[in-house]
């Protein structure tokens, strides 16, 4: 298994997950920006109804079935429990946002990004999170 540099987390809502992945994918597709470095993983927000197969479905149908982008099923006590541990509770669906979690594993940083924002941004966003951290000095 490789170490994942950065993670841009998406949680799918039934309405926004298509609008999102394609904001996502022209993440992807900004000059200069090191994609390779960065895996993207989509949360269901509805594991009743996004199984193993919907959600491959899905990703053919978007074409971002590809190595750098996993769409994450599970029951939903997992689901729940894995939202919760990144502080992102599914509230009705009237009142869901749509933010985009952004994390750099290794040095253990997490920040929120608006998904409506240009791509460019986002990927800026990305690759600031990835450069590396000044140690600090005694």
């Amino acid at each position: 298994m490789r170490a994942i540099d950065g993670v841009a987390l998406s949680i799918c809502f039934n309405d926004a997950c298509p609008l999102i992945t394609r904001k996502l994918e022209e993440v992807r597709e900004v000059p200069g920006d090191n994609a390779d470095g960065i895996t993207f993983i989509s949360l269901t927000s509805d594991p009743l109804r996004d199984t193993p197969a919907v959600l491959k479905a899905y990703t053919l149908k978007q074409g971002v079935d590809e190595p750098h982008w996993f769409f994450l099923p599970g029951d939903k006590v997992q689901m729940d429990l894995v939202l919760g541990r990144i502080d992102q509770i599914v509230p009705p669906p009237e009142q869901h946002s749509t933010p985009l979690i952004v994390a750099d594993v290794a040095n253990k940083r997490w920040s929120e990004i608006r998904p409506d924002v240009p791509a460019a941004a986002i990927a800026q966003h990305l690759q600031l999170l990835t450069m590396p951290v000044a140690e600090s000095r005694p």
